[in-house]
């Protein structure tokens, strides 16, 4: 008995002294998380998903149009957060808490085609992955299609990342460029862009 109040204690002094840490720095996005939260976040992503997404398979084939579809769609929509390597190198990647995992790395790769499927589909409460379908769907082509170019992640090409950078969403500033570059190329005189407004 005497052993027992000893460890708990120890637990309520441990996490105490973590209370006050947290208090002490405060609890900025801009922190790495310390080894308990990492293992803390981990376990909570893998209890999200149901025992029921877990053994499901992929039902559209690896072909390179499926994988290609799934670049063009990583690129699109998710590169802005985990960068078209899949590391998570980002500004907004870096930004958050915690951070996106870098997706070439076991703890992504080793996951089920199912468990992958459901992360991107519904999401992970406070992890900063939002849900992309709707609810209670296994059906969306998209993200198997999605699934297949994220297992491709491990052994990407600098090639398919130059193909991405070409799809990845551009600012009103770079489409503004590039309409000035076409002009100045079929030889119209070059304008300046209209001075921006602010209110």
């Amino acid at each position: 008995m005497r052993t027992v109040v000893l460890m708990l204690l120890v637990i309520v002094l441990a996490l105490g002294l973590y209370g006050w840490s947290v208090l002490h720095r405060g609890f900025s996005a801009h922190d790495q998380p310390s080894a308990l939260e990492s293992l803390l976040a981990r376990t909570a992503r893998s209890l999200a998903v149901p025992a029921s997404y877990r053994s499901l398979k992929n039902p559209y084939p690896p072909t390179p149009e499926n994988i290609r579809e799934g670049l063009e769609h990583f690129a699109d929509h998710c590169a802005v957060c985990h960068a078209n390597d899949g590391s998570g190198d980002t500004p907004f990647g870096r930004g958050m808490y915690p951070k996106p995992p870098d997706m070439r790395q076991p703890p992504t790769q080793n996951k089920t085609d199912g468990e992958i499927y459901y992360t991107i589909e519904h999401g992970i409460r406070l992890s900063g992955m939002p849900a992309f379908g709707e609810n209670n769907r296994t059906d969306n082509e998209s993200t198997w299609k999605l699934v297949h170019f994220i297992r491709r992640l491990a052994k990407i090409t600098q090639e398919e990342i130059r193909q991405m950078e070409r799809l990845n969403p551009k600012s009103r500033e770079e489409f503004e460029q590039e309409r000035l570059e076409e002009e100045f190329l079929r030889g119209a005189e070059p304008k300046q862009p209209a001075p921006r407004r602010h209110h």
